[in-house]
């Protein structure tokens, strides 16, 4: 690394060219340019430089040193370091040079750096948004759940403002079990029936509470409802037509064609 990088810098590097191809080849390249560069500034020594060192070769032991044709020795120690100063040219320029090599590495090295802080950051910024788009996903789901709900409500509250609207109690069918309650609002002429349950204890899991009318004195299936909070609101039934009597019962889980009369809860008569 030209000398002038860190320990800590080299580390680095070496890391990033071993993980990032794109990276080792700018290295290399960096590489490349910096050796094309010294050859290029390098500047060859004289021919007598060389005819020299032959002939001191060729004549080594021998007292007297023949000179080269056409020059004495004065003549010619001076032409091989007429040029001496060329070689501190050279390393002055190879000195900038690593200079330049310096900052790239050092400029390649915060490149990697920003590059990596900005994946981690990207990425963490990409999940909260993803999480946020989900969490906008249900509350948008859970907003039109609500909305439909009020919906059902505001009508069912008008069905039981009507004159017409039968307010039908229904009571503990059980001395076994008292003090239940729960009523339902029955308009005779729209056939609509809305459930309100003021007081029936949970069922077990795999059991369901389910409405009856009695209509001519045969039980007609009126639809099984909820407890729980959904209990604490109004439940809307299947329409009933005819009915003199309604009466709670608890079935399995879904509901039963009949009604078993050993298990009911609630009962009340329709005024007339």
């Amino acid at each position: 690394m030209a000398g002038l990088a860190t320990d800590q810098e080299v580390r680095e590097l070496m890391a990033a060219i071993a993980q990032y191809p794109e990276i080792k080849a700018a290295a290399d390249a960096v590489r490349l340019d910096m050796e094309r560069y010294i050859i290029m500034q390098s500047v060859p020594p004289p021919p007598t430089v060389k005819d020299r060192i032959f002939q001191i070769v060729n004549n080594e032991g021998v007292d007297t040193v023949v000179p080269v044709t056409g020059s004495t020795s004065a003549s010619l120690m001076d032409e091989a370091y007429a040029h001496e100063e060329e070689p501190a040219k050279v390393i002055s320029a190879a000195r900038k040079w690593q200079w330049v090599a310096a900052a790239a590495v050092a400029g390649l090295i915060t490149s990697i750096a920003f590059n990596v802080t900005y994946l981690n950051t990207s990425k963490e910024w990409k999940g909260k948004y993803e999480a946020l788009l989900v969490d906008q996903t249900k509350v948008l789901a859970q907003n039109e759940v609500y909305q439909t709900q009020l919906k059902e409500s505001d009508n069912m509250l008008a069905m039981m403002r009507s004159p017409e609207v039968k307010a039908v109690r229904m009571f503990t069918a059980s001395k076994d079990r008292p003090n239940l309650l729960a009523t339902v609002f029955w308009n005779p002429k729209t056939k609509d029936v809305i459930l309100t349950v003021n007081n029936l204890p949970e069922p077990a899991a795999d059991q369901q509470y389910q409405l009856w009318a009695i209509v001519n004195g045969v039980p007609v299936d009126a639809g099984v409802f909820e407890m729980g909070d959904t209990a604490k609101g109004f439940q809307k039934m299947k329409a009933i037509e005819g009915a003199q009597m309604f009466a709670v019962t608890l079935e399995k889980k879904g509901g039963s064609p009949t009604p078993t009369l050993t298990a009911m809860y609630l009962a009340g008569k329709v005024s007339s």
